[in-house]
């Protein structure tokens, strides 16, 4: 759980640093960006330019084979692998807000996760099946959890004093 946290922590400062400027950088074109291995280890989910922003696809691994999940005029991106590898959760920032979102891999069908006003970004789908984020709907880019179902919103820890 600890190892997870780090992670969760390293990407929410690099996007501090960053911030979704790293979408729309200029220099090097992007591509085959964030990639993260399917729990059965033969498939990659990354975010990469489609027509109109970042889209989220998965490559197998043993045949090449692309599919495209998302398509939209948005940025879709930071994939995360449900612990059974049936579903991808990822940040995208439809109706003008970062929120997090589900892709179920078989009906290709996606539900929004949250809702909040702040940015929903970094998602990690762990092990025991809870979803870690960073938000910064508390004014301050804080951890959270979350169930897959939306349900048992929790933030973690409690907030450094910069004082």
């Amino acid at each position: 759980m600890k190892r997870v946290i780090i992670v969760v922590i390293l990407g929410g400062i690099l996007f501090l640093l960053g911030g979704c400027s790293l979408l729309q950088q200029k220099g090097p074109t992007l591509q085959n960006w964030e990639p993260t291995l399917s729990p059965d280890n033969t498939t990659v989910a990354y975010a990469s330019p489609g027509e109109k922003g970042f889209e989220l696809f998965i490559r197998n691994l043993d045949t090449g084979k692309i599919t495209q999940l998302t398509q939209n005029e948005v940025d879709d991106w930071a994939p995360s692998w449900s612990p059974k590898g049936d579903k991808i959760v990822f940040s995208s920032n439809r109706d003008k807000n970062v929120d997090l979102y589900i892709i179920d891999l078989s009906t290709m069908a996606e539900t929004r996760l949250t809702t909040q006003k702040g940015e929903d970004i970094n998602p990690s789908w762990a092990a025991n099946n809870k979803i870690l984020f960073n938000s910064n709907r508390a004014d301050k880019w804080q951890m959270y959890m979350i169930d897959p179902d939306g349900k048992n919103l929790t933030q973690i820890g409690t907030p450094v004093s910069t004082e």
